[in-house]
């Protein structure tokens, strides 16, 4: 366990919280509150804890950002107390008496494991997918950062009237490959129909913050976005549900 103090989270959690506009969704008590109260069970916890906190924290396509965001949130978990420790936190727990199964479980809790589909990972065997993930990505994302979006805000300029409907919906566009690219889509053909028509749409309202668009005004926009593609690329937005 590295030399960190309370104090030192604390400022780290906060500047954190700041720096993404979040004091209205989320506090540092908050997330002591949720780490004092989290289950016996530390790999389930701490599960449990992180899947609460990336349902308030952004995502990441950029894996030394997300990886930064973790590793405040696991220092977090890992240096507040826990009520099932007795008011202890997992470092303070370091070095004492303690029986084999319940270190092994502080062991488990310091940095959760990750369930993708239906296989559990070791993070650092989950990093390295995201590396290669991210490899097999870039050329699917300098096509649509350096060709497909400069031309659909052109495209959305010329044909919908109205500054407003024109930024949301060239928003849409952007934060839907940002999440096509994280969800881990290496190109446009592996994108699922059920991500473009239900998924996307569904997570919106939740994930996307200081946004009222609902999911069916969201997928009104996805759908002017395929007939872009459609137009320009020759995309078959029949494949997509359009």
């Amino acid at each position: 366990m590295k030399s960190t103090t309370i104090a030192q989270v604390e400022k780290k959690l906060q500047s954190m919280i700041k720096k993404y506009g979040l004091e209205k969704k989320i506090t540092v008590e908050k997330i002591k509150k949720w780490i004092y109260s989290s289950g016996t069970n530390a790999r389930d916890a701490s599960n449990t804890f992180l899947a609460k906190c990336l349902q308030v924290f952004p995502e990441f396509d950029d894996i030394d950002k997300m990886n930064g965001m973790l590793q405040v949130l696991s220092d977090a978990w890992n240096y507040f107390p826990h009520k099932s420790l007795g008011g202890k936190s997992p470092k303070d727990m370091v070095g004492s008496k303690m029986k084999a199964t319940d270190k092994n479980n502080m062991n488990q809790g310091s940095m959760p494991k990750m369930v993708v589909g239906d296989v559990e990972m070791e993070w650092d065997a989950y990093l390295e997918m995201i590396k290669q993930m991210e490899k097999e990505q870039e050329p699917f994302k300098h096509w649509v950062k350096n060709d497909v979006l400069p031309k659909y805000k052109k495209y959305l300029g010329q044909t919908i009237k109205g500054k407003k409907k024109q930024e949301d919906a060239y928003r849409v566009a952007d934060i839907f490959f940002d999440r096509v690219f994280l969800v881990g889509f290496v190109h446009l053909d592996s994108i699922r129909p059920e991500f473009v028509q239900k998924e996307f749409p569904s997570w919106w309202p939740t994930h996307v913050m200081g946004d009222n668009l609902k999911p069916v005004q969201v997928k009104a926009s996805l759908k002017v976005l395929f007939s872009f593609l459609t137009l320009v690329f020759g995309v078959d937005s029949k494949e997509f549900g359009f």
